[in-house]
């Protein structure tokens, strides 16, 4: 999979994958274009939103990127610029075609977006929309089977095998197809291929799990402290057979 540098209007960047490089034009980052054409198709919500939007057969979702946390209540989607290639969504960008290559099951990337104000950047990314699946959190307080628990698991291993480093490995971030159950992991902004380490492969299990108790109810916390226990133990059993 190759990118091109597609497109630079004024102080905007578009990178984008290569077959789609005499399509994609600034306005595919505008919301607005999508529903002027009748092509905006719902959206998710979450640290802002992701848009739903379909060009020819291709379903994907347009997403803008928004601080969190404290940060946020001052300044909701700028981010200091440095370079091009460090802005959020070239990294995610980049990063999802790697993931690619890999055949780690993520999302496949569009095309992405930095447009530079000041000393600040705005960043959109258009991502594949993976179609026919959960999000985790919605099963976590129903009877769903310790099985998808181990198939979670055991994916979780394949990125840490790879060096992968999610930085908000949480229950909203992983997908289940609904008939293979084949797992997905998404929103890879700011995460990163490291060296493998004992030491940020527990962080991202850890979080995971703190993420799991927040959102379960305690009609099912007994049952998933179970279901927990087995998903650790088939992610050491799969990272162990690398």
């Amino acid at each position: 999979m190759s990118e091109s540098l597609v497109k630079k209007s004024g102080n905007c960047w578009i990178i984008a994958k290569d077959e789609l490089k005499d399509e994609v034009t600034a306005e595919w980052f505008n919301d607005k274009f999508w529903l002027n054409n009748g092509r905006l198709l719902g959206a998710s919500s979450g640290r802002g939103s992701a848009w739903m939007v379909k060009s020819g057969n291709t379903k994907m979702m347009l997403r803008h990127y928004y601080r969190g946390g404290v940060p946020a209540k001052f300044n909701k989607d700028k981010y200091f610029w440095s370079s091009l290639d460090k802005t959020r969504s070239f990294k995610e960008f980049r990063l999802l075609q790697k993931l690619q290559q890999l055949e780690l099951p993520a999302p496949q990337p569009v095309a992405a977006q930095s447009c530079k104000k000041g000393l600040f950047y705005q960043a959109n990314i258009l991502i594949e929309y993976i179609p026919n699946t959960q999000v985790f959190s919605q099963l976590l307080n129903s009877d769903a089977n310790t099985e998808i628990w181990n198939s979670i698991g055991k994916t979780i291993a394949l990125f840490h095998q790879k060096g992968v480093y999610h930085a908000d490995l949480n229950a909203h971030n992983i997908l289940i197809e609904n008939e293979t159950n084949k797992i997905f992991l998404i929103d890879f902004d700011n995460c990163s291929i490291k060296n493998p380490k004992k030491s940020w492969r527990k962080s991202n299990l850890k979080r995971l799990k703190r993420s799991i108790d927040k959102l379960t109810e305690e009609s099912h916390q007994a049952e998933n402290h179970k279901k927990w226990k087995s998903l650790k133990q088939s992610y050491y059993a799969a990272l162990n057979d690398s």
